[in-house]
Order: C-alpha cells, then structure tokens, then sequence
C-alpha cells in the first residue's frame, strides 16, 4: 500500500518538475508552495478535467501550472470553454 501512495505522489512531482523543466519558458513560474501540493495530490483530477474532457493538452496543461502561476488561477474567462456534444 505504501508503495501505491509513493508512486502516486512520485508521479505528481514529476509531471510537476517536466512543466517547469520542459514546457517552454516559464514567465512567471508558480512559487505558490499550496497549489503545487495540492497538483501534487489532485494530478489525476486535473488530468480528467483540463485534457481528457477539457480543452487543454497535456503540454498546456503542465505549463499552465508551473509557468502561468498555477491553474487556479485560471478558472472562468481564461479557458476556452468545452463544447457540448
């Protein structure tokens, strides 16, 4: 069991350091410690929601949190909105 919960928090730090390290340049990187944690322990909701059913790619994704100042920042008028099927 502790070995789940280590590869699950592993993998959100790693998707964390791949949108710091490997997404672009970061203008204004996100030196909020809580919203990182909270990625950390949320990555699978945020994966669901901004890229498999969102309008985002993985890429946008990752960089919209470690280099635009996190994705709470960035509900309402910044996204596109979904369409409706």
């Amino acid at each position: 069991m502790r070995s789940l919960i280590s590869l699950y928090l592993v993998i959100g730090i790693v998707l964390l350091g791949i949108g710091f390290v490997d997404t672009g340049p970061c203008p204004n990187k996100n030196g909020d410690v809580v919203n990182d944690v909270v990625f950390v322990l949320t990555w699978p909701v945020g994966l669901y929601g901004y890229v498999i059913a969102g309008p985002m790619t993985p890429i946008q994704w990752l960089h919209a949190q470690a280099c635009e100042g996190g994705l709470g920042e960035h509900r309402g008028a910044d996204l596109p909105k979904p369409q409706q099927q």
